[in-house]
């Protein structure tokens, strides 16, 4: 499990830059994903998946929110979450401070009527301009 895990660690390290949106970001210091023992990440539908982000903000912002996209073929498709006030999964919580260290803890739902299928699930978090403080990407499967 603990070469899973790292193999995990250094492929979302390797996405953590945010190349796709081209923006800047903060410090990614981990990522879990559980239960993900394994890249490609399985996605049971009608489970949620447990997501958890250290990060250190590399810019200092007062409203966060949670954006996450399945990347299929290229096109991005939103996944909503039910609360995508990121303020209110993050500890300590916003505002948010250049150089300071947070975590971040939220879940998607992968809901039932979601079809089997490749993707990478692109997460990020973003200011009230839309402008990415974290951005990480993992290769999953529906299943």
């Amino acid at each position: 499990r603990s070469a899973d895990a790292k193999l995990l660690r250094e492929a979302v390290r390797a996405a953590a830059p945010g190349h796709t949106t081209g923006s800047k970001v903060g410090k990614i210091n981990s990522v879990d994903i559980n239960p993900c023992p394994k890249l490609p990440c399985e996605l049971k539908r009608g489970t949620k998946v447990g997501v958890t982000v250290d990060f250190t903000s590399s810019e200092s912002a007062t409203a966060v929110k949670s954006v996450v996209h399945g990347v299929i073929s290229g096109i991005a498709v939103p996944f909503p979450l039910p609360d995508p006030n990121a303020c209110n999964a993050m500890s300590p919580k916003c505002p948010l401070s250049n150089g300071a260290s947070y975590k971040y803890t939220n879940a998607l739902e992968v809901q039932q009527a979601y079809p089997t299928l490749a993707l990478v699930v692109r997460w990020e978090l973003t200011d009230s301009n839309n402008n990415d403080l974290v951005c990480f990407e993992v290769p999953a499967r529906v299943v």
